[in-house]
């Protein structure tokens, strides 16, 4: 037999699902993180899978993994020291960027400080035009002076940006060269091989944030791939990149910019997926785990996609996931501002010491331990059983923290904790769908994450969302969604021509360079190229534009009739995206764009037949309290594992699994589908 592992690290838990391609069957489970080493927690979580199948490590010949490590490394300014080597007359593009405000009506806002400090940016004599063409020839006695002072400065990692290198890297190439061989020990990144494409900043900023977190991912990869060999797995690591894809550890090693969403990115695939095959094309993903809460929304089963994002103000020009995040999860504190005032977040207590209920020397109130003084939580089945969370810890804290300073009671206190913690993640979920002009009412609402499926109910009864979709293993569905993903790179060249000087000759000649690349690229990952589908695209817009549209572009050989038919899409997805068009405007193409795709294995959901039965009393397991609206509630607890497919729970309810907790309320009822996943309505 053959297996497949999707691994799937988290702030505070490590997911784990085991793939059995011969039988189609999986077993998955979740074990704490480990910050310090986060490889300690991926080698706990297989030893407990193997164990608990019988599974010899040499039977796993691929293994897929979703990291928080860039994140984290960028979001915490903990990556490598960085220099930057640009133009001579550009060293402080990094610090202008577009010469914008945070906030348009906050003069005080300070702007976020570069990756790499003034006196780490080192200048070059050359100059290369937008053409192609070389207007200045690189000086090589400024590469020599910039080489040496970046041996005194002992950087770990350098960024090259040279202006219009995406036209003609041949600088860029001669300063990657003396770099290597003049520092071997220091990660360099160049920024035609980052990102070749236009827009100076976004490209600089892109080029360093690679090289920012390159030395960490190299080390935590390495330290990863060396525990998958003492662990005796057969399998060369695979990494989860921000556009849904996957790729081969050596090219994240290289890249790891576009590792930056690898987890979340994970789950959306997974989610989506899912609910695609539960009939809801239209989801807005919701993942709660313990230090986050991010989502996304999908219309028409299609995930959207961005290609420039930012994190902490800095610009990120890759394919992504369009994903929204807050620092809403479990693990998130509650804390009483100099105002008075209640708030949740973003500091978490993460992994270690984790929450007060813990009991790991946590002291402060979260969100995982309100919803434990509410009854909402089981203290004595937390992941399956194998860890106990302590009550009198959960309400010390929120005690403490939260009911003393305000004068309320401990459930009161623990009530507004949630309250508060569902007016952020509420925030989230219409900055992905309202304000991008959806109708939450018109999807269902995918709840994962070990706390999703906890908040989830009273989410979409506070938003009118008609539907909630619990998948069978919400905690795990970030790993799940790992085994989903296809093998994926993206390229993207700039061209920068009127729509009128373009010809199809000259446009499938750059695609054809380009689909050649691509080829070469999917060999390295051990891909035959007849296992390669090629997706091409175009940015396009009017003249005078400064944003552009991304247009699908047809294979094979262009023609005039090729032609026209962009021109008229591109017309099309402008009148859709802005509600006009104008046919008579000239065009520009701006960027090409080819992404290869290769599918791989992947585990196949298959329905079970519904018995009718209708009746869960077999999964009752008993009565607890459970506070709801400030009321403490008899409230019938279920144990997901036993219900069947057609078994139909009335809330108020509570339904456990050793993964995560569904809290169903009065008013709802939920339902298993053929899939085993949780369909909850409103009654009325």
């Amino acid at each position: 037999m053959t297996y497949r592992l999707g691994v799937d690290v988290g702030g505070t838990f490590t997911d784990l699902v085991l793939y059995n391609v011969e039988t189609n069957e999986m077993e998955m489970t979740k074990t704490p993180s480990t910050p310090a080493n986060q490889a300690e927690g991926v080698r706990t979580g297989i030893q407990i899978l193997i164990e608990r199948l019988g599974v010899p490590a040499s039977e796993i010949d691929f293994f897929i993994h979703g990291t928080t490590v860039a994140t984290n490394t960028l979001l915490e300014r903990k990556g490598a020291t960085t220099a930057l080597v640009v133009t001579e007359g550009f060293r402080d593009v990094l610090q202008v960027g577009r010469q914008d405000r945070p906030d348009l009506y906050d003069w005080r806002i300070p702007r976020t400080e570069p990756l790499v400090p003034r006196h780490l940016r080192f200048e070059v004599g050359e100059r290369m035009l937008f053409t192609g063409e070389v207007h200045r020839p690189l000086d090589l006695n400024d590469v020599d002076s910039v080489l040496e002072k970046l041996r005194e400065a002992q950087i770990e990692a350098v960024a090259v940006c040279l202006l219009h290198s995406y036209a003609n890297p041949e600088h860029e190439i001669a300063i990657g060269k003396a770099l290597r061989k003049g520092l071997p020990n220091v990660s360099v990144s160049l920024s035609h091989e980052i990102l070749p494409e236009f827009k100076e900043y976004e490209r600089m900023s892109t080029t360093v944030i690679n090289a920012y977190v390159s030395p960490v991912i190299g080390r935590y990869i390495g330290n990863l791939t060396a525990s998958i060999v003492d662990a005796g797995i057969n399998s060369d690591l695979y990494i989860m990149q921000s556009n849904g894809g996957t790729m081969r550890a050596s090219s994240a090693v290289e890249r790891p910019v576009n590792t930056i969403l690898s987890g979340p990115a994970a789950g959306v695939i997974g989610s989506v997926a899912i609910a695609k095959l539960a009939g809801q094309p239209n989801a807005i993903s919701v993942d709660m785990g313990g230090t986050s809460f991010d989502v996304t929304l999908s219309y028409q089963g299609e995930v959207r996609q961005t290609q420039e994002s930012e994190i902490e103000r800095l610009p990120i020009k890759v394919p992504m996931v369009d994903i929204h995040t807050l620092g809403a999860g479990g693990g998130s504190i509650a804390w009483i501002d100099p105002g008075g005032a209640l708030r949740v977040g973003p500091q978490s207590a993460g992994a270690d010491p984790g929450p007060a209920c813990y009991g790991r020397g946590g002291t402060e109130a979260t969100v995982t331990d309100a919803n434990l003084v509410l009854g909402r939580l089981n203290p004595k089945r937390f992941l399956g059983g194998r860890m106990d969370l302590d009550v009198s810890l959960a309400r010390a804290a929120v005690e403490e923290r939260v009911a003393k300073p305000l004068g309320l009671g401990v459930e009161e206190s623990a009530e507004g904790i949630i309250r508060v913690v569902n007016a952020s993640m509420i925030k989230g979920i219409r900055v992905v769908s309202v304000a991008k002009g959806y109708d939450p009412r018109d999807f269902c609402l995918v709840a994962f994450g070990g706390a999703g499926p906890v908040h989830s109910s009273e989410l979409a009864n506070e938003m009118d969302i008609p539907r909630v979709l619990v998948p069978i293993a919400p905690g795990v569905t970030s790993a799940l969604g790992l085994l989903m993903a296809d093998l994926r790179h993206d390229f993207v060249r700039t061209v920068l021509r009127a729509g009128a000087d373009l010809t199809h000759d000259e446009l499938g000649a750059r695609f054809g360079d380009m689909e050649t690349e691509a080829i070469e690229r999917m060999s390295q990952e051990g891909v035959e190229a007849d296992d390669v589908t090629l997706i091409r695209l175009a940015d396009i817009r009017y003249a005078g534009q400064g944003y552009e549209i991304e247009v699908p572009v047809p294979s094979g050989q262009l023609g005039a009739g090729e032609m026209k038919l962009i021109v008229e899409r591109f017309h099309e997805a402008h009148r859709q995206m802005y509600g006009y068009a104008t046919l008579d405007r000239p065009i520009e193409a701006v960027n090409l764009r080819i992404t290869a795709l290769t599918t791989l294995p992947r585990p196949e959901l298959v329905p079970a037949e519904l018995d009718g039965r209708e009746d869960p009393e077999s999964a009752k397991e008993g009565e607890r309290q459970v506070y709801f609206h400030g009321k403490s509630v008899s409230t019938p607890i279920y144990h997901r594992p036993l219900l069947r497919p057609g078994d139909l729970v009335h809330g108020p309810a509570i339904i456990e699994q050793e993964d995560s907790t569904t809290v169903v309320w009065d008013g709802q009822i939920s339902t298993v589908d053929a899939y085993s996943n949780l369909i909850v309505e409103r009654t009325a």
